[in-house]
């Protein structure tokens, strides 16, 4: 048996291995959605594909390498594997989420053994497909949502695929943003793999495959002690979305938690057939929320690793909006994502009662743009993604103006969306009074206005525009403001719209105003001092004030 001491120090090094290949996709990645907004992640896993250490970035994609790397070990036996293989794959009915998140896998050996993987995926722009930016809401199917890759190799034998590469640069709208993104996923690749052989110069392949084998077992034990320690209990709970992204009826998501000693199963019974639209939420991407709300819960301090994940049971009802069979289109799963990860936080509230928060902004108001470089006229496409706000809570006020949840994505800084697309930002503030009040309020939403210099033709979406489904106030605090896009022409015009895809021109604008978080206990229970201070701080207007403290 390893001891504690050199699991502790061993697994700090893999640690470390996984976070320097995030840093250098960040930092040699060509497009703003990797190397600014942070749409990426990296890990390290056993030969059998359980993670054992992850750079902790965006929780959507981390969760979702674990179910795709088994899944490359299906369709590619361990004896076919060789030293200096880099696989690619994408495709959201073989492991992974959605087409745009592009998987790559490299294995590490110690002579002729194979004693580790690395990986890491990468959110690109465009990957191909009906609209710009691959995303779609009113997808129909998978076909239309880009290139999917199969389990292939990129790289063979430290030989690339020359005419793989040319393939997929001719089959983007922006070819070297995406090229040069993948290099850059290659590049963090086949660094993890030298820092993996740089542990393996110093541990033998055995203590190192023990050390990986004793992490999992370390963080399967926790999980199971905290899930001890919580008295059984069950938890149910139901949200919806807006609508499927065709047609405007909502869309059911229900969650039944079941806690029995040390195992907890999760339950998505009940939830919609799947969508006809693209918002279907991909087997893979379901299980990586579910992997993130049982975490956080029970045990958000300790290390992420596959060891975490043995005690869940997770049901997933075939051909639902949480498990749709193929061909249905899954390229907008994030929307559906964020809104089961707010409906589980809602159910666990009945087994850990201190964990009870008012809803958070899940719409993940968004917008991807074809257009012309104002510089040397090359095809670009521009993305920028929004949060909002985090529900109020036991503890204080809700977190404003972030992206909760799975996503942990910034913003697109004005600076580069200026120099890069005929897209003017002007101005990013705080939503006044978009918060749901209480003793708590909840976090505010975002407005963000956007000018558009030239023609472009864009894809917009935002969810909870609908007031019923905004975010819920807890133990009797308010709802949160809607989320809501307007598109002023620029002769004036002005239409309301949610889900869309429309050519704008020159002049016209865009507001995006996201949802607020609900607020947590009775607003006639807030501080003066603190009602005082959000209207100081242009966060509550005083009419808002008046209306609801009566001050």
């Amino acid at each position: 048996m390893t001891d504690a001491i050199t699991v502790a120090v061993v697994g700090s090094a893999l640690k470390a291995v996984a976070g320097e290949m995030g840093d250098s996709l960040r930092r040699s990645a060509h497009s703003p959605i990797i190397r600014e907004m942070l749409d990426y992640a990296c890990a390290l896993f056993t030969v059998a594909g359980e993670s054992v250490a992850e750079d902790a970035q965006i929780p959507a994609l981390l969760g979702s390498m674990s179910v795709a790397l088994p899944m490359l070990l299906q369709d590619h036996p361990a004896e076919t594997i060789r030293p200096g293989d880099i696989f690619i794959g994408n495709d959201p009915y073989r492991g992974c989420t959605h087409t745009p998140d592009i998987h790559l896998f490299a294995p590490v050996f110690s002579g002729d053994r194979l004693v580790a993987w690395v990986g890491n995926l990468a959110h690109h722009t465009d990957i191909g497909g009906t609209n710009p930016g691959t995303e779609g809401f009113a997808n129909r199917s998978v076909y239309e949502e880009g290139l999917r890759f199969p389990w292939v190799r990129l790289v063979d034998a430290d030989n690339e695929n020359h005419a793989l590469l040319a393939y997929f640069a001719n089959n983007t709208r922006d070819a070297d943003s995406s090229l040069g993104d993948l290099r850059a996923q290659m590049a963090a690749i086949k660094l993890g793999v030298r820092r993996m052989q740089d542990l393996l110069a110093k541990y033998s392949p055995d203590l190192l495959v023990a050390v990986m084998a004793e992490r999992l077992d370390q963080g399967e034990r926790r999980m199971r002690s905290l899930l001890r320690s919580t008295p059984d209990g069950t938890g149910h709970a139901v949200g919806y979305l807006d609508n499927d992204g065709i047609d405007d009826q909502p869309v059911r998501i229900e969650v039944s938690l079941r806690l029995r000693g040390d195992q907890i199963t999760v339950d998505f019974s009940g939830t919609a057939t799947q969508m006809a639209g693209g918002m279907n939420c991909s087997r893979t991407a379901t299980i990586a929320a579910v992997i993130f709300a049982i975490k956080s819960a029970f045990d958000p301090d300790g290390d992420q690793t596959g060891g975490c994940l043995r005690p869940l049971d997770i049901i997933l009802p075939p051909g639902s909006a949480v498990n749709p069979a193929f061909p249905a289109a899954v390229s907008l799963r994030h929307l559906a994502a964020q809104r089961i990860t707010d409906t589980l936080v809602r159910a666990l509230s009945a087994i850990k009662p201190e964990f009870q928060v008012g809803g958070s902004f899940v719409g993940f108001s968004s917008l991807a743009a074809e257009c012309k470089h104002p510089r040397n006229g090359r095809m670009v496409v521009m993305a920028d993604d929004l949060g909002g706000g985090m529900g109020g809570h036991a503890r204080g006020d809700g977190v404003s103006a972030v992206d909760p949840y799975l996503g942990n994505v910034a913003m697109l800084p004005m600076e580069i969306c200026e120099r890069q697309y005929p897209i003017r930002i002007l101005r990013t503030e705080l939503a006044e009074d978009s918060a749901g009040n209480g003793r708590h309020r909840g976090g505010l939403g975002i407005r963000r206005e956007y000018e558009f210099l030239d023609t472009c033709d864009v894809v917009f979406y935002s969810e909870q525009t609908v007031a019923s489904f905004a975010p819920w106030g807890a133990e009797g605090g308010q709802a949160g403001q809607p989320a809501s896009l307007t598109l002023i022409r620029a002769d004036g015009r002005s239409q309301t719209i949610t889900k869309e895809r429309l050519i704008v021109q020159a002049g016209d604008r865009l507001i995006t105003t996201t949802a607020g978080g609900g607020g947590w206990g009775s607003p006639q229970e807030r501080d003066n001092q603190a009602i005082e201070r959000d209207i100081a701080e242009g966060k509550l207007s005083r009419e808002r004030a008046q209306e609801t403290y009566g001050l």
